[in-house]
């Protein structure tokens, strides 16, 4: 007998599942899936919006302004005419730099938020501290499969366009997947979790997607306008100070899809597995909770 109380060994409601729901991370329709990822939203905002903006707003906003500033986008010089120049090698290798920088703290927030997310779920908690150690200690060997799969989307996406977007779909669960199964490869975990339901799966992420980038385009919009229009009202080192204001205000709208992208993922995460194993929220947690120890 299954000691896991969410187990269900009757005859499943869906010929995929043995889960008969009750969890607040593992179900078995796509209705309950969409519900757990908006309950985990609604459960788990603060805590995971803390983190993100600190290792992924703040950070991405520095890089954005540097990036404006550096390219010429918001020059000035200090007679109040706006100019563009060319930074040179040094401050473009600079700029990759902070870029790699950038994608290990985001990797190490992804991984704090969603140890934070699976944590509530279970009716526990996790202090800031406790999540951040948690990301850093996994962010580092993290950041290498990031890499990695940067290069399979990017490659996929150079070759034939299609390639790479099958790799962006088969990529997609490398978060929980590291967090949850420290010892596995979450590359290629999250293949074979993806491919393991591949037509249902493929749904959920088309709705993500779809979400996510109505919500990137219309902040990239407004974000482009505003600073469109700082530039043509003002001159000099106004227009370069209210740019960068803007790329923060901006950067912090993000924060709303950044969260949903990751309760999302940890919820088709939780599905995909809840499908083959006894899982439950409960036990992510205490699996998340061992990687930290480890």
């Amino acid at each position: 007998m299954n000691d896991d109380p969410y187990w269900n060994a009757e005859t499943p409601i869906e010929p995929s599942g043995r889960f008969a729901g009750g969890d607040a991370l593992v179900t078995d329709t796509f209705e309950g899936w969409w519900n757990a990822s908006l309950a985990a939203v609604a459960r788990s905002w603060r805590s995971m919006g803390l983190i993100l903006l600190i290792g992924v707003v703040l950070p991405r906003w520095i890089l954005s302004s540097y990036s404006s500033l550096a390219s010429g986008e918001v020059g000035f010089d200090w007679n109040g005419s706006a100019t563009g120049y060319w930074p040179g090698w040094p401050a473009a290798a600079f700029g990759g730099l902070l870029g790699l920088a950038l994608l290990y703290l985001f990797g190490a927030a992804a991984l704090a938020a969603t140890r934070a997310a699976a944590a509530e779920a279970a009716g526990g908690f996790v202090s800031l501290g406790e999540a951040f150690r948690f990301g850093f200690r996994l962010g580092w060997k993290f950041w290498l499969w990031l890499l990695l799969a940067w290069v399979t989307v990017g490659v996929g996406l150079a070759l034939c366009v299609l390639p790479g977007l099958w790799a962006a779909f088969a990529l997609s669960l490398m978060v929980p997947a590291a967090t949850f199964e420290h010892r596995r490869s979450p590359y290629a975990r999250s293949v074979q979790l993806t491919h393991s339901a591949f037509w249902p799966a493929l749904g959920r992420l088309i709705i993500v997607v779809l979400v996510v980038f109505a919500a990137n385009v219309i902040i990239a919009l407004l974000g482009a306008l505003l600073s469109l229009l700082w530039t043509g009202i003002f001159a000099g080192w106004l227009a370069a100070v209210l740019t960068v204001l803007t790329h923060g205000v901006m950067a912090l709208l993000l924060l709303v899809p950044m969260i949903w992208v990751l309760a999302a993922a940890l919820c088709s995460y939780a599905w995909l597995r809840g499908r083959a194993e006894s899982v439950s929220a409960t036990s992510l947690s205490a699996e998340a909770s061992d990687a930290a120890g480890s």
